[in-house]
């Protein structure tokens, strides 16, 4: 018989969690905190736990951390109430399967469970699964695999039509007349230049059938890079008129995708939940040149052409140099913690997945912050999990959406 631990202070919410789960002939176990629920998780290992994110004393989190050192394997879906959680993203990220949020129908709640273990006993009919609120805000979904990616909207930016100057009607080259028309010619050519800039920072375009649930992006040599933190693999695109088409995946078993940096012909990956970052060879497979220990969860990386930034879930930036110890060399403490990030030439960029918020830092001593942003385009039940920039264009993707968006400037508005 399939066992499953609910751990939640309230004992009503247990009561209703466990009467929907044994009428489907579950082996229920409860726990109101968190020592409970690692102690009861060492005695009798559980199939599936039910971990509520708001736990007195030991929060969701830690107990997650414990659960997944006791046994890395035990499936744990995380129960949370609106806007208790930074996002779904950080929590997949250190090793959850899924999440439920509050209130849930019984029927979603016997859905989620079994898509990990399944009912030892017959369902007996759709009435079990109607009534009472204990809706999943976001449902993961499994990463759709396509070939070939095409643009579902894109607006460019039109092609300038050509000037026509004037015909010189028999004046010759009279100087006035040639520097009138060479005159006019700039002007137009001014005109032309602000009308494509313009539309360029308001270029929008959507690339659909990639995979869902994206952590990390990064471009190297014109290719894309996008890291899948639930199908623990890396997807390489390619761009062109057509869209984006999926090259290859690498599968990476028992890696936790929290972070992507590429450098040469090689690709760093964090692992916020066994607090590693992974060396891997630009190669087919992606071999492992080295793992290094991460003092903390780090939730993001970039490679700026000389260093390596590295940014955990407490908003510690650490510049380290590429060498075989990945030594650091600065350090600074970003307030908004960000679990995203991006230098450019000029800012440093950084994201927050739960607010969707993106803030530029100017590159000076202190990382001053510049500039917090939202996006024009909101997806307010799928947050913001990736995002790059390539040249003027903003790259970005959403947990829980198969879709890449690419943007220009005009998608950031400023606070």
């Amino acid at each position: 018989m399939s066992r499953i631990l609910i751990v939640d202070d309230e004992p009503d919410m247990r009561l209703a969690v466990r009467n929907v789960l044994k009428l489907r002939g579950y082996e229920i176990s409860e726990a109101g905190d968190g020592p409970s629920a690692l102690e009861m998780a060492r005695e009798n290992r559980p199939d599936l736990v039910l971990l509520d994110m708001r736990l007195p004393g030991m929060d969701g989190i830690e107990v997650l951390e414990g659960l997944k050192k006791i046994d890395a394997t035990v499936p744990v879906v995380m129960i949370t109430g609106y806007g208790h959680i930074q996002s779904a993203v950080d929590v997949m990220k250190l090793g959850a399967s899924e999440y439920l949020q509050k209130p849930f129908e019984n029927a979603q709640l016997v859905e989620t469970v079994k898509r990990f273990i399944q009912s030892p006993v017959k369902r007996r009919g759709p009435a079990e699964d109607s009534g009472g609120g204990v809706a999943v805000a976001v449902k993961v979904q499994a990463p759709a695999r396509q070939p070939a990616l095409q643009p579902a909207a894109s607006v460019q930016a039109p092609a300038p039509a050509a000037v026509q100057p004037a015909p010189a009607a028999r004046r010759g080259r009279n100087p006035v007349y040639v520097l009138a028309a060479s005159l006019a010619l700039l002007l137009a050519g001014v005109g032309v230049y602000r009308q494509v800039r313009a539309n360029s920072a308001g270029y929008y375009r959507e690339y659909p059938g990639v995979a869902a649930n994206i952590s990390s992006l990064v471009w190297a040599d014109g290719k894309l890079f996008a890291g899948d933190w639930l199908a623990q693999s890396v997807y390489l695109y390619s761009a062109d008129k057509g869209g984006l088409r999926l090259e290859e995946t690498f599968p990476l078993e028992k890696t936790h995708i929290s972070g992507l940096a590429a450098a040469g012909d090689t690709l760093y990956i964090a692992d916020s939940w066994k607090k590693t970052i992974e060396a891997r060879r630009i190669a087919p497979g992606l071999p492992l040149l080295k793992s290094f220990p991460a003092p903390g969860k780090v939730s993001a990386l970039f490679y700026d052409g000389e260093y390596l930034w590295t940014c955990d879930s407490e908003g510690n930036a650490v510049l380290r140099r590429p060498d075989s110890e990945l030594t650091p060399s600065v350090s600074f403490k970003l307030p908004e913690k960000p679990d995203q990030i991006f230098k450019d030439k000029d800012y440093l960029w950084t994201a927050v997945s739960s607010t969707g918020k993106i803030y530029r830092h100017k590159l000076d001593d202190s990382l001053t912050p510049d500039g917090v942003f939202t996006l024009k385009t909101r997806r307010e039940s799928a947050p913001l999990s990736a995002f790059a920039w390539r040249g003027e264009r903003l790259w970005l993707a959403r947990d829980g959406l198969g879709v890449i968006f690419e943007a220009g400037s005009a998608e950031l508005i400023k606070e």
